[in-house]
């Protein structure tokens, strides 16, 4: 029995072995490179040709500080998106909630916890908008991105080089991994094969010391929902009390508070 035993036992090693590589396949060989370029022009397109969609990001956004600590911050923020203009961001925090609006030419940004806000001019469009938030407010939104229409249009910029790493099974069903490199930053990308849409995102800061990391995870996709203009106009609530911030920086057609 024992030596029936030991003879068996290489074939199991070898069948575990076949399992490991099936559930992690190697990256893929330099022809399937395409595929992945591919793959995300598809998920683009889908997003181009929406009118309207609404997304959930749950982000661990990993920082290095000076003696050189990796901490991870977790946060979420969901984002209503209608046409080219109209745009809301719901941002929970620990002591209540955050909302801001880009609706006809005008931005909100409203305490719903402490029911105050603040308002100014805008003249650009929502991609444009959301560098404003980076650059002016460090709002980062990592992987916001990824449902900016002219995304296509900047590809060449973002991607030196593609990998169609293979399918994985998530959670949620068999997913692409898809891997982009550049010289700021790596990037790897999980899209759902039924539906063609983002369910993870992982990205390293090479520029950045400590190379950090930020993993996001997209929930809720919904294309085409339907939304009215009403749902991105920002209405005080009663008792609401407004404040002032500084002048926003200009982006193409520029803003400025009011």
């Amino acid at each position: 029995m024992k030596l029936g035993a030991l003879r068996v036992l290489p074939l199991l090693l070898i069948l575990a072995a076949i399992g490991w590589l099936e559930l992690r396949p190697f990256p893929a060989i330099a022809q399937k490179e395409d595929k992945a370029r591919q793959i995300l022009n598809a998920t683009i397109e889908k997003f181009s040709e929406a009118k309207a969609m609404s997304f959930t990001v749950y982000a661990s956004e990993e920082r290095i500080f000076k003696d050189r600590v990796p901490l991870n911050f977790v946060f979420e923020y969901s984002v209503n998106i209608l046409g080219q203009g109209d745009l809301k961001i719901n941002l929970p925090r620990p002591d209540g909630m955050s909302e801001i609006y880009l609706d006809d030419g005008i931005i909100t940004y409203f305490d719903k916890t402490r029911n105050i806000y603040t308002q100014g001019d805008f003249r650009g469009t929502s991609s444009e908008f959301i560098e404003v938030l980076r650059n002016d407010f460090q709002l980062t939104l990592p992987g916001i991105d990824l449902a900016n229409p002219e995304l296509g249009q900047m590809l060449d910029d973002l991607i030196t080089k593609s990998v169609y790493v293979g399918r994985e099974v998530l959670p949620e069903g068999v997913a692409h991994h898809l891997a982009f490199f550049n010289d700021q930053v790596d990037w790897q990308l999980w899209v759902y094969e039924d539906s063609g849409l983002p369910g993870y995102l992982i990205i390293t800061y090479k520029d950045l010391v400590g190379l950090p990391q930020t993993h996001l995870s997209y929930r809720g996709w919904k294309l085409n929902p339907q939304f009215k203009t009403e749902d991105f106009r920002f209405n005080p609530p009663e008792g609401a009390e407004r404040f002032s911030l500084p002048a926003l920086s200009a982006v193409e057609n520029g803003g400025s508070s009011r």
